[in-house]
């Protein structure tokens, strides 16, 4: 205890101390209040993430006079000389380096407290934050004390030791550099890839474990340069330090293959968003295919961070799931192949199916997953008894390729006699009820099931047949309500087949809609044939409200009806109609898709495999049958309290946070600087 308190006190009433703690009283006082008053945030997250970069330049400063000081001056030579262990006299030096820069940082609790006084700071998350200072100035200050230890002089010390500290900072850009296998292994080396889940209030025991194998990692490379005062025989040093060292770096191996397969983490935020819901788990326990998560990101960005965090909270719960970044510049060829179109989106990918996920959120991945693993398979039912085209006819009018495409997408395809015994049951089972070309009347029984099923939050897809007669008329009585209906018209176009102007070649899509996004990027057009105009229907104040209708193709403006009637028109479209219905608690959305198509003859055998076709007419069938996101996957979150400040409020903070911390601790070096001057 002697060595460690003889530490604590040169640090203490050293001048040099008290200069670089006014220093970094004054930065970090600045660093809070610039980004108070931009923000207008009582949250430190921000803060955290900017005086984190600070500390590589602390820990070396604090660590040059450990043992290149006395070396510069000779007083190492008598230290070493003494009988003291090497152990012993590392371990004071780190421990007095530590506790003066955790006394440091904890200025923190400063703002924190000026924070709470004008609203309620969440401090579980602030002191998650203080946590994560706290252990990665472990690792700095091991760190910096091993490089202290070889360095001959307290500059050369101070200067390596930043080099080497900023080099392990901007790591986490190198593997959007490197790519392949190197990836993780350069990820895992980068602090920053183990501190950033702090400042957001969250606690992880892997990166809790990094710290401190890094940490051990650098003690054990103090004891191994300090240099002997004289040579020892081999057998002396095999007995004395080297085995030690050898000891600690076996330690140190241990604990940092702890800390990657470390399970465990500690949620700190109020509304514990970091923490996954049942239902996600509930998903998860279903995922036995390994699963990869392509991010595409920028490295080192923020996106990268959050993303990170998230899919980490997958990964603790299901070993199946792996994350890998992509650089959309770096690798734009692949970003292309895949469909992303923007940073931040996720590509999961499951048993060779893959779905976009466009925004960082538990819902999003979550939901994703729910269909990839196909928890419950989708069950596409094709309407019979009306003259629609048969899903097992393998005739070029048939619809057996079709109902081949749609098994490939993970669907159960079944045909649905609704007037027979038992087609109310049928009817509910189904996840997407299509209607291929019917030509011959429904029954009022079931046309009112279908209104039925619309009404409750039903899935439907409508191909128009022209020949549709009165069917169509009654469809068009069931669709109206919903905002859409079939003209019975033929569209000619000058971009059709040749001598078949009724053989459409549709290359317009008006919208962004996912049904179309694939066709219109890569310019793929649809042969649509003896397509018939589809109308939007406005239905009242109710349709603005929780309605919308996307167009998915048009004819060209030179196409025309038989009467005359000049184009463009609309020959697919989707309408939505959406709302979220219940409790904070228990919110569930209500939703009615309705995809109709002017032509049933889009998704025969005849035209499937011809341009387009097929993945429009799947990705329309999908895309209405996709599962509603799971709310349930989705914690409401309280958020961050704003300040609005006044002059006066901007003058009392620079005051209390920057200019009297930073007065005191210039005090402090006066009176240090007039003691060392009277010796």
């Amino acid at each position: 205890m002697t060595s460690l308190r003889n530490e604590l006190r040169a640090l203490l009433i050293s001048p040099v101390t008290w200069a670089m703690v006014t220093g970094y009283i004054v930065f970090s006082g600045i660093f809070f209040v610039v980004l108070l008053f931009s923000r207008g945030i009582a949250d430190l997250e921000s803060y955290y993430s900017n005086i984190e970069t600070t500390l590589v330049v602390l820990a070396p400063i604090v660590a040059m006079r450990s043992f290149a000081e006395e070396r510069r001056t000779g007083a190492l030579d008598i230290t070493l000389s003494w009988p003291t262990s090497r152990w012993w006299l590392v371990i004071s030096k780190f421990v007095a380096n530590t506790l003066l820069t955790w006394l440091i940082v904890s200025i923190v609790w400063l703002y924190i407290w000026l924070l709470n006084r004008e609203v309620d700071v969440e401090i579980g998350k602030s002191g998650a934050g203080f946590i994560g200072l706290l252990m990665i100035l472990l690792m700095f200050n091991a760190i910096a004390l091993a490089i202290s230890a070889r360095s001959r002089s307290p500059a050369t010390a101070a200067f390596v030791g930043f080099g080497v500290l900023i080099a392990l900072w901007v790591l986490d850009f190198v593997p959007g550099w490197l790519g392949g296998r190197f990836d993780s292994v350069v990820s895992y080396v980068a602090p920053t890839n183990h501190i950033a889940n702090s400042g957001r209030g969250l606690l992880d025991l892997g990166d809790g474990l990094y710290f401190v194998a890094g940490m051990s990692l650098g003690v054990c490379l103090a004891v191994l340069w300090l240099k002997e005062p004289r040579p020892r025989s081999f057998e002396g040093a095999i007995r004395g330090r080297f085995a030690g060292v050898l000891l600690g770096l076996l330690v140190t191996a241990g604990v940092g293959g702890a800390s990657i397969v470390a399970k465990g983490q500690v949620d700190l935020t109020p509304e514990k968003r970091f923490t996954l819901t049942d239902h996600s788990r509930f998903v998860l326990s279903a995922v036995d295919a390994p699963t990869v998560i392509y991010g595409f990101v920028e490295p080192g960005s923020a996106q990268q961070v959050e993303m990170r965090s998230l899919i980490r909270r997958y990964q603790l719960e299901n070993g199946n799931i792996s994350l890998e970044f992509i650089d959309p510049d770096a690798q734009p060829a692949l970003t292309k192949a895949v469909g992303a179109r923007t940073y931040g989106q996720m590509m999961v990918e499951m048993d060779g199916r893959r779905e976009l996920v466009d925004d960082i959120l538990e819902i999003e991945v979550t939901s994703a997953l729910q269909r990839l693993a196909q928890i419950d398979a989708p069950v596409a039912c094709f309407t019979v008894g009306h003259g629609e085209r048969d899903v097992k006819d393998i005739l070029p009018g048939g619809f057996a390729q079709f109902a081949e495409g749609l098994r490939q997408l993970g669907f159960e395809v079944e045909s649905l006699a609704l007037g027979a015994v038992g087609g109310v049951e049928r009817l509910g089972a189904c996840t997407v009820v299509v209607i291929a070309g019917a030509k011959v009347e429904f029954l009022p029984s079931e046309i009112e099931l279908l209104r039925r099923h619309a009404d409750g939050n039903g899935r439907l897809v409508v191909f128009a047949d022209s020949a549709g007669g009165p069917a169509t008329a009654q469809l068009n009585d069931l669709l109206r309500p919903w905002g859409v209906a079939v003209r019975r018209a033929t569209v000619s176009d000058r971009s059709s087949l040749k001598d078949d102007p009724g053989a459409i070649v549709a290359y317009r899509y008006p919208s962004a809609s996912p049904v179309t996004v694939s066709l219109s990027r890569d310019n793929i057009p649809l042969l649509l044939v003896a397509a018939q105009p589809v109308e939007s229907a406005l239905v009242g104040l109710a349709f603005e409200d929780q309605a919308w209708i996307s167009p998915l193709v048009t004819s060209s403006s030179f196409s025309s009806l038989d009467d005359g009637t000049p184009g463009p028109f609309v020959l697919g479209l989707i309408t939505d109609w959406s709302s979220v219905e219940g409790e904070p608690d228990d919110l569930e959305i209500a939703r009615t898709r309705i995809g109709v198509v002017g032509t049933v003859e889009v998704a025969a055998n005849g035209h499937f495999d011809r341009l387009g076709n097929g993945e429009f007419s799947a990705r329309l069938v999908s895309w209405v049958a996709r599962q509603d996101d799971l709310i349930s996957a989705m914690r409401p979150v309280r958020g961050v309290p704003r300040l609005v400040l006044t002059e006066d409020d901007r003058g009392e903070y620079i005051r209390n946070a920057i200019v009297f911390p930073a007065a005191g601790a210039f005090a402090l070096l006066l009176l240090m600087l007039r003691r060392s001057r009277r010796g």
